[in-house]
């Protein structure tokens, strides 16, 4: 994998941010203003790590638009464009695979009636680690297990635990041999051969964090995100709390393309 990401795409939160999905007890207390300051710094800190920053306008229709990584996924030069299990999001994909044509070999959609959240696929080496969420189905599974094995890619289901939205939000890929979460889905038998490091206490907004080589984009004070610099990484700590308050975290805010 290259050293940095050649595209990350971005879109600021509209002011319908207000009315993001979201399960969080602090979820109707969303300050947009605040949200889109936020979010602006964490491009700020982007631009450092990736070759092009492609910044999509606001769209007003869809309140969670500003996640661009749940809308679609990229591997080896190919896109594929999601659909989204929450009836408010559909659409969001449509622009956003506009912005990708260009910028990839082809471009597919995942087809009907299954469901399938960006949120839910990590790359870990020649794996795609796909979360079953309350998001993501099996027959979306399914067929991404057929695109992505075209593309040589092993897709591995991983289950989410009842109350977590999507597999980033439980675990994050640090390197091909090491991998931050939670516990309970550590203990999947996906990870038996690589390293982990366990989330303790229950602080699940710990778990999601950006990474691009040796600098991971994290938010809040955990101790986790310590130990992740005693590993020899370099921790960015930007303020998304507007964004927890959407269920959400640093890599839910952009879409990477290696």
């Amino acid at each position: 994998m290259p050293i940095k990401p050649r595209v990350a795409i971005v879109r600021p939160p509209a002011d319908s941010f207000i009315r993001a999905v979201s399960d969080h007890p602090q979820a109707d207390k969303i300050d947009v203003k605040q949200a889109r300051r936020q979010h602006e710094n964490y491009r700020y800190i982007l631009e450092d790590l990736v070759g092009e920053m492609i910044e999509m306008p606001k769209k007003e229709r869809y309140p969670d638009s500003c996640f661009t990584q749940d809308a679609a996924i990229v591997l080896k030069d190919r896109a594929l464009l999601m659909r989204t299990a929450t009836p408010s999001r559909r659409g969001e994909e449509i622009s956003l695979g506009k912005v990708l044509a260009p910028l990839v070999d082809g471009v597919d959609t995942v087809p009907p009636p299954g469901t399938l959240e960006g949120g839910d696929v990590i790359v870990m080496g020649n794996k795609l680690l796909v979360g079953r969420s309350r998001r993501t189905t099996r027959s979306a599974i399914d067929f991404v297990d057929v695109w992505a094995g075209a593309l040589g890619y092993q897709v591995v289901p991983i289950e989410v635990p009842m109350g977590i939205l999507h597999l980033t939000t439980a675990i994050s890929v640090i390197n091909d041999q090491l991998v931050m979460g939670l516990p309970q889905v550590l203990e999947d038998e996906a990870f038996d051969r690589v390293n982990t490091l366990p989330v303790m206490d229950g602080a699940v907004d710990a778990c999601n964090v950006l990474v691009v080589g040796d600098r991971v984009v994290a938010s809040g004070e955990y101790e986790v995100h310590d130990q992740l610099e005693k590993e020899g990484y370099t921790v960015s700590r930007p303020d998304l709390s507007e964004f927890i308050k959407a269920d959400a975290g640093p890599s839910c805010l952009s879409l990477l393309i290696w």
